[in-house]
Order: C-alpha cells, then sequence, then structure tokens
C-alpha cells in the first residue's frame, strides 16, 4: 500500500495497534494461524521484555478482527462491511489487509516501535480519529 492511499492511516494505526496492545486476540481465516505464530516469534525477538503475544482465534466470516481479550471489545477490522465508528475500520479484504499489516508491522519494529519516539509515525502521537479516518476514504 502505498502512503497516498486513503487507507494507509487506518493501515498504520491497525499495525501500531497489533504491536502495543498486550493480550489481543486476533480473529480471522484458518490460513492466518501461521501468520500470526511467526508475528508472535518477531515480537519476542524485538522487545525480548514482551510477555504476552497475539493470539490466533479462527473466524468464519471474510474479515479480519483485533480483540482486546481481556475486555472483549473489539478494536478494529479489516473487512468490506462497515463497522460502528467506535471501532478502526480498515476496508479490505482478509488477504491484502493480513499483506499489508504484516509489511507495516515489520516497518515499525524495524524502526524501534514501540519503544522510540516519532518512529511511529506522525499521528502515532495524537489520539486515533475514526469519523475523521472514515472521511478521507469516501
Amino acid at each position: 500500500m502505498r502512503i497516498t492511499d486513503p487507507r494507509w492511516p487506518a493501515a498504520r494505526e491497525l499495525s501500531r495497534i497489533l504491536l502495543r496492545t498486550d493480550d489481543i486476540t486476533i480473529q480471522g481465516p484458518s490460513w492466518m494461524k501461521e501468520q500470526i505464530h511467526r508475528l508472535g516469534i518477531r515480537l519476542g525477538d524485538v522487545q525480548p521484555s514482551r510477555t504476552t503475544f497475539p493470539a490466533f482465534a479462527p473466524h468464519e466470516h471474510e474479515e479480519i478482527r483485533l480483540i482486546a481479550t481481556t475486555s472483549s471489545q473489539t478494536l478494529a477490522i479489516c473487512g468490506v462491511d462497515e463497522p460502528s465508528m467506535d471501532i478502526l475500520w480498515l476496508p479490505m479484504t482478509p488477504t491484502d489487509a493480513w499483506e499489508t499489516l504484516a509489511s507495516m508491522t515489520d516497518d515499525l519494529l524495524n524502526a524501534g516501535y514501540p519503544g522510540c519516539l516519532g518512529c511511529g509515525g506522525p499521528q502515532s502521537e495524537q489520539p486515533w480519529d475514526e469519523i475523521q479516518s472514515r472521511k478521507s476514504m469516501n
């Protein structure tokens, strides 16, 4: 995904959520299980003090969901159906979304995120604005 794509800020924020949120479950198609396992290994290598890693749960819908494990709150959805405004939405198919997220999380980890100042990108220091994000995608 190019930085000029209107979905880029949402994908970047979703990647940051993946990297900074403890106790997160990623629900998605069964092919993602190995991908999530590899992400956990990478996180352990780059963030040695981290004690919890993303869990995977198979999901029958054509979407990816990021769930806060302790509260069962849906934090983000990658899919074609628009969720409520309190959920970060990345309008992409699971395959395209995961390809984008894997690339972005790798870039962020290589830059030192989340333990660095400013390496998360321009929006990383400010609260996420889902309303503005969706307006920019229309």
